[in-house]
């Protein structure tokens, strides 16, 4: 009797998660996801691929589950969580190595928790029906290929690339007379100016802080200057005024950049900010709608995905500075 019950005993502390063994996969996983990321970073395709974005996530939380769970009979709740400490161990490595900013580590978390609970589902369902029994660790170490493989397919599947257009409205008790130069130069800024925004106000992407137009009609330069050093220049391709200004963006230097997050540039291999402008359309009460638009290109494996971040940001960002002019328009008129 007493030898039945020990070896009741010993089983059931073989079914518990054995913890050095889950942190030794987990290490393996993370050593395997740096490693990736750093070849997909220095390929010709970039490190924003199916690697990290897709494969990385799957592949590294089927192979915990799998180690994690060999000759042990986790409930789905442990299975659940391994895409969750993977995914916050790679943005805290993120933030720390790599220096990642916010916004890319806000946008990579739900991938690598969705696709990395498609990867833990087929090693649940399998361990549920044979009862933890398979102990293959070469099925485990076949899964650490797929990274290795999905890298030689970034660097010759190029990434679709699609294009969107953002547009923000905001109405103005004035006539588009005395709405349009305001448009045209917007100089120093308040910090109290503009409205709040998730993407500045709590993300901390940086606000406008001045602009000033040099030349009039097409082919004059607006030089705008953002908080935090970032500089560009959005040169004038269409002047009516009182109705329309238009213009393509130039960014001489990195300063966006360096400034927000180096995946975030506007002239990148991923991103191509291409142009924007305002539309002034008189309201039946003698006020004015401004249309603020702008018109980029992504190319990125996930396409629609980056372009719902794109609206939430270029959104706030376009929201911010349409409530600025609303306001100098409103200060004018109190004014005069």
């Amino acid at each position: 009797m007493e030898k039945d019950i020990s070896s009741e005993r010993r089983e059931g502390a073989g079914r518990r998660p054995d913890r050095w063994v889950l942190i030794t996969a987990l290490a393996i996983a993370f050593a395997v996801a740096v490693g990736s990321y750093t070849a997909a970073a220095a390929g010709t395709a970039g490190a924003i691929g199916y690697t990290v974005l897709v494969i990385l996530p799957a592949a590294l939380s089927a192979f915990v589950a799998w180690v994690g769970s060999m000759g042990r009979n986790w409930p789905r709740s442990t299975f659940a969580l391994v895409p969750v400490w993977l995914s916050v161990g790679v943005a805290v490595i993120g933030a720390v190595a790599f220096r990642e900013g916010i916004v890319c580590i806000l946008m990579l978390l739900p991938l690598w928790l969705l696709f990395g609970m498609l990867g833990v589902w087929p090693v649940y369902q399998y361990r549920k029906q044979s009862n933890g029994v398979d102990s293959s660790i070469f099925r485990a170490n076949a899964l650490l290929l797929l990274p290795l493989l999905s890298l030689v397919v970034d660097q010759h599947v190029a990434p679709p690339t699609a294009r969107y257009h953002v547009v923000r409205e905001i109405s103005v008790a004035a006539p588009p007379e005395a709405v349009w130069p305001q448009l045209l130069a917007i100089p120093d800024i308040d910090a109290a100016e503009g409205v709040w925004t998730v993407s500045q106000s709590l993300l901390g992407l940086p606000r406008p802080t001045g602009a000033k137009l040099t030349g009039r009609g097409e082919g004059a330069v607006r030089d705008a200057e953002w908080e935090g050093g970032v500089r560009f220049r959005e040169i004038v391709t269409r002047w009516q005024p009182d109705r329309a200004l238009q213009w393509r963006f130039s960014f001489p230097d990195a300063s966006i950049r360096l400034r927000t997050d180096e995946h975030i540039d506007p002239h990148g291999r991923h991103l191509w900010i291409e142009s924007g402008g305002y539309d002034l359309i008189p309201t039946q009460d003698g006020g004015t709608k401004i249309r603020l638009w702008t018109r980029y290109r992504a190319t990125t494996p996930l396409n629609a995905y980056a372009a719902m971040w794109g609206e939430m940001i270029l959104g706030d960002i376009q929201n911010n500075v349409l409530a600025i002019v609303a306001g100098r328009i409103a200060q004018e008129k109190d004014h005069g």
